[in-house]
């Protein structure tokens, strides 16, 4: 049978009250609407499903059956409705974000803060990783959308939108501080102890990937998977760390740490929000990238 839902679910509240007009009242239309859906259902169902009393109407053991049933579908889609009714308001909802460490520090610490404050009923989920690991969970449908430090390979079916400058450098602590005072270059630092990230990271290939190009070998005294830590190990003197300009801001103003001058300037790079072609987003990411872009 090929029967309206507005049928059922006009059944159905006439059902629960065991009346035309109360139910009427409750769905906006006149109690003659009511009793002319009732008429076409029976109709189409073949029995009658409400006896007429004085009192009201009451369930036929047809339509005490069919009530069992159609109940509980017409509760579970208007629970569907309240559920995306909510989610349009923002009052229910779930983002889940890849990222890595430099781009939470850097970038996603502050945007979610802001978010969680406007909206507190959305839960956030986020799976720190490197910017290439993020990509591969953004084509796997586990995130919504990554956070990724560019430039980046293997981005078919994805749209990525830069969303903020970053700078590499070098830092020392007090200990190679001397090394601050002048113009460094780029083959002095083979004779230093120099810190990088874990080769697995977007930054670290890039940065080797420069080096390279220079003709400058480096092969680091110490790999971390943190830029934090790469900076707390500069600033106790184990050697130069490679990191993130912006990430060091703070504690190259204090003098913890110190910028070498470079005598070839890395190339800046971005940070970039990475989405799915052509896939339809939740409301509460939606209004997330909103509110960064």
């Amino acid at each position: 049978m090929d029967i309206s839902m507005d049928l059922y679910r006009v059944f159905c509240v006439v059902a629960r009250h065991n009346s035309l007009s109360r139910a009427a009242e409750e769905l906006f239309v006149s109690q003659s609407a009511v009793s002319q859906s009732i008429k076409q259902l029976e109709s189409q169902i073949g029995g009658k499903l409400f006896n007429r009393t004085a009192r009201g109407v009451s369930l036929t053991a047809e339509g005490q059956v069919l009530f069992g049933y159609a109940d509980s579908a017409c509760r579970l889609i208007e629970n569907a409705e309240k559920k995306l009714t909510d989610m349009q308001n923002m009052k229910s909802g779930v983002i889940k974000i890849g990222a890595s460490d430099t781009v939470c520090s850097l970038f996603l610490l502050d945007v979610l803060n802001r978010y969680h404050r406007d909206y507190p009923d959305i839960k956030i989920q986020v799976l720190n990783r490197t910017s290439g690991q993020s990509l591969e969970l953004l084509k796997r449908g586990e995130v919504d959308m990554s956070f990724v430090n560019l430039p980046i390979e293997h981005t078919d079916g994805v749209d990525i939108t830069p969303i903020m400058n970053i700078s590499d450098c070098f830092v020392v602590g007090g200990k190679y501080s001397f090394l601050a005072r002048r113009t460094v270059t780029l083959k002095e630092l083979e004779n230093y102890p120099v810190m990088m990230l874990e080769t697995t990271s977007n930054t670290r290939c890039m940065l080797d990937k420069f080096l390279a190009e220079k003709g400058v070998n480096i092969t680091p005294s110490i790999e971390l998977g943190s830029m934090d830590l790469l900076m707390d190990f500069a600033q106790i003197g184990l050697g130069i760390s490679a990191v993130v300009e912006q990430a060091a801001t703070d504690k190259i103003k204090k003098r913890e740490l110190y910028k070498l001058r470079l005598s070839d300037a890395i190339p800046e790079r971005k940070i970039g929000l990475a989405t799915m072609s052509g896939v339809s987003l939740s409301f509460a990411a939606k209004t997330f990238i909103q509110s960064i872009t």
